[in-house]
């Protein structure tokens, strides 16, 4: 999101989200600071549920993970757990019971121990999860996925595909046959560089549920160098009585 720590901002993320008829949005990078573990706030109609972004050494807020819900989603929340300050993980009241990882991948420029200790800490708790949303800072290439916007796989990608290949996952994303135009999830603002960096992972044995998975410019007005990374499927949220 670029950060959502102005309340205008918010604002707009959560009218945007529900102009588009969204359920449940993975963010990343929202920098609201919190001392509470996660914070609960309603805006436009709509729930914002977040983990505290931290400070770096000059003390400006960075990074951050949290979810948007709808109403019918809030009501099937049934817990929602920040794992690290780079993963956060959300269950909801299903059929079966669906729970969602949202999480904020190191860069392809971080240490090289800093993301191998994220994807070790992220397949610990990946297991039986149906869907995980999010900015993995990865590019894949089509030795490793069907329809991708890059040419070859960078470090970052070679470990996703070691999480994919480990916990029988695929990124949606790469499953549909798009226009190359389509692909893309970032711009980078000074070269105008596009890559494919965002992804939503699921289990291969959900294949089928999945509709589709393309990336939009809905949210342009919101101010983030992505795209939203979106996936239609069939859930059962269930509204407890």
């Amino acid at each position: 999101a670029n950060t959502v720590r102005v309340e205008g901002r918010a604002r707009e993320l959560a009218h945007c989200f529900k102009q588009c008829n969204i359920d449940i949005l993975g963010i990343q990078e929202h920098r609201r600071v919190h001392v509470e573990e996660t914070q609960f706030s309603r805006l436009e109609g709509q729930y914002l549920v977040t983990s505290s972004a931290w400070r770096n050494l000059s003390q400006a807020a960075v990074g951050g993970v949290g979810l948007m819900l709808s109403p019918k989603a809030r009501k099937a929340l049934r817990t929602v757990t920040p794992i690290t300050e780079r993963i956060l993980v959300a269950e909801f009241d299903s059929n079966p019971v669906t729970t969602v990882i949202v999480i904020y991948s190191p860069t392809n420029v971080a240490p090289v121990e800093e993301a191998e200790a994220f994807y070790e800490k992220l397949g610990e708790i990946i297991r039986d999860v149906p869907a995980v949303l999010g900015d993995f800072n990865a590019r894949l290439g089509p030795e490793d996925a069907l329809y991708t916007y890059h040419g070859e796989t960078n470090h970052n990608g070679k470990l996703l595909v070691d999480l994919l290949t480990e916990h029988d996952l695929l990124a949606a994303n790469t499953q549909f046959r798009k226009k190359r135009g389509k692909r893309w999830t970032f711009l980078d603002r000074c070269t105008r560089a596009k890559r494919q960096l965002d992804y939503i992972l699921v289990r291969k044995k959900w294949r089928n549920s999945v509709l589709n998975a393309e990336p939009y410019h809905t949210f342009c007005t919101v101010g983030s160098d992505h795209r939203v990374v979106s996936m239609r499927v069939r859930l059962s949220l269930r509204v407890p009585k």
